[in-house]
């Protein structure tokens, strides 16, 4: 019977750690969007709202914003992978450049001509 007890309590702790980590994948997520979306109003307000293309420093700012998203993205995702549903396991890095790039807000900013070189 102890060994019985034993077993389900091993069991349920490691169902507990396997079920912790896709809540930390989602929390680690939100708390890089939150960042993302505080660094990119925080860019956004600084420009002239009559602007009509970024200067070079604009850019590599807006880029480099961009960037540090997707590599946080995708350094969280790689090290949550083995827990994650399929569809996640699977995601590479240019899968996460092409769905930021393709992303509503970015459609908006195609009209700045800007191109980023996300790697």
């Amino acid at each position: 019977m102890k060994k019985i007890l034993i077993a389900l309590s091993i069991l349920l702790c490691t169902h507990s750690l396997s079920a912790a980590v896709p809540e930390q994948y989602v929390r680690e997520v939100e708390r890089i969007s939150a960042q993302y979306n505080a660094d990119m109003k925080l860019f956004l307000r600084s420009l002239d709202p009559k602007l009509s293309q970024f200067n070079e420093q604009q850019k590599a700012q807006f880029c480099s914003i961009v960037q540090k998203y997707v590599n946080d993205m995708y350094k969280t995702t790689d090290e949550s992978r083995q827990h994650l549903p399929l569809s996640v396991q699977s995601m590479t890095k240019q899968n996460v450049i092409d769905k930021v790039m393709s992303s509503p807000e970015m459609q908006l900013l195609y009209k700045y001509n800007i191109q980023c070189d996300l790697k």
